[in-house]
């Protein structure tokens, strides 16, 4: 399937907001209570807000990230052969 840069963006970051949110939300529902009687409804409900949240989120924060990565970071076009990447990379 090809598409274009733009709707791979919005796929990146919809595809990470859901698995973080299936982690995350298990995660700390098994922290907090445990594996009780009405878990897979509690994890569900739970997952849905956090994937709701974390698509919104994802789609303030990922723009900003990218303006504080470039401001930092260089990358380079060539991989560096286990050696010190120099200024020019």
């Amino acid at each position: 399937m090809n598409v274009s840069p733009r709707t791979y963006g919005y796929l990146l970051r919809i595809s990470i907001s859901f698995f973080m949110s299936i982690m995350m939300s298990f995660a700390m529902l098994v922290l907090n209570l445990g594996f009780v009687e009405n878990f897979i409804v509690l994890w569900f409900k739970s997952f849905s807000v956090a994937f709701a949240l974390a698509v919104v989120i994802s789609s303030l924060v990922f723009p900003l990230v990218i303006a504080l990565l470039s401001k930092l970071v260089k990358v380079c076009d060539e991989p560096a052969d286990l050696q010190e990447v120099t200024e020019g990379c």
